[in-house]
């Protein structure tokens, strides 16, 4: 039998109430362990603190060329993916920094996100896996 998958944050709610837990395909558990990666800056899993991702490092360092920041992040991200993911094989992985503007009063936003893409293939399966994501940076403003 396969074993199962479950949704992060845990609910210790309904666990405790011997209720049933949200159960994941794997390829969402994949989805979302990637995500976890992403969000996690260095030192923060304190029973591994070279667990996270380059992105928190960057994060205000935003005068550094754009392409540099995406080849940093990218190479760091598919270290990173490569090395705790053990589901995958065969990843690739995309990175574009862009923009948005938000207009909210009187102050206009402009924010840098960045357009994550992983592709790669199931170990157990050889199925094609797809996640993408989006991750807003240090938001400038200005009125």
């Amino acid at each position: 039998m396969a074993k199962p998958y479950y949704e992060a944050p845990f609910n210790f709610k309904c666990f405790f109430d011997k209720k049933e837990l949200k159960k994941l395909s794997v390829r969402d558990s994949i989805s979302q362990f990637i995500s976890i990666i992403i969000t996690t800056y260095f030192e923060e899993y304190t029973f591994d603190e070279e667990f996270g991702s380059e992105i928190w490092e960057t994060d205000f360092d935003l005068l550094v060329n754009a392409n540099v920041l995406k080849e940093k992040i990218k190479y760091s991200l598919t270290a990173q993916i490569e090395r705790y993911e053990k589901r995958l094989t065969n990843i690739d992985l995309n990175v574009e920094l862009m923009e948005s503007l938000s207009e909210n009063s009187n102050k206009v936003r402009l924010k840098k996100y960045l357009l994550i893409t992983v592709t790669g293939s199931s170990i157990k399966t050889d199925e094609r896996f797809r996640f993408t994501g989006d991750y807003y940076l240090a938001p400038l403003s200005y009125t």
